[in-house]
């Protein structure tokens, strides 16, 4: 896989991780909990990308702009910490979780802002 592939590839997986969050953090805040296995799903998949980031980080980090590197790795950062911040919330019941919604919202914030620092300076597909 080329490295503009990959890029778009990995920028398409955070935008719909970003989306996953968002729904969540909706529903959590709304609800005011969240059932054991929608929390764990997604922690899950944010650990999961984090480590296809990492994987790939080193293909990447060469034939990127100093801002694309950047934001990629904060990008990381930022599913990590949402990723530690769903470990945490069990209390007294053990089927649902309450999560800290300021703590996930920042995470979302700054995983939304590198988002779209990388699709502004997303290079152009080949076809």
């Amino acid at each position: 896989m080329n490295v503009d592939r990959l890029f778009h590839n990995l920028l398409n997986k955070l935008v719909n991780v970003q989306i996953d969050l968002a729904t969540y953090l909706q529903l959590r805040r709304a609800k005011g909990y969240m059932s054991v296995s929608d929390n764990d799903h997604l922690r899950e998949n944010l650990f999961e990308l984090c480590g296809e980031l990492r994987h790939n980080a080193a293909a990447l980090s060469s034939s990127l702009t100093s801002a694309q590197n950047e934001a990629l790795h904060t990008a990381g950062e930022a599913l990590a910490s949402a990723a530690v911040c769903l470990l945490t919330g069990h209390h007294d019941c053990p089927s649902f979780i309450a999560v800290n919604p300021d703590a996930l919202q920042r995470c979302l914030d700054i995983l939304s802002t590198n988002i779209q620092v990388m699709n502004k300076s997303a290079p152009l597909a080949h076809a």
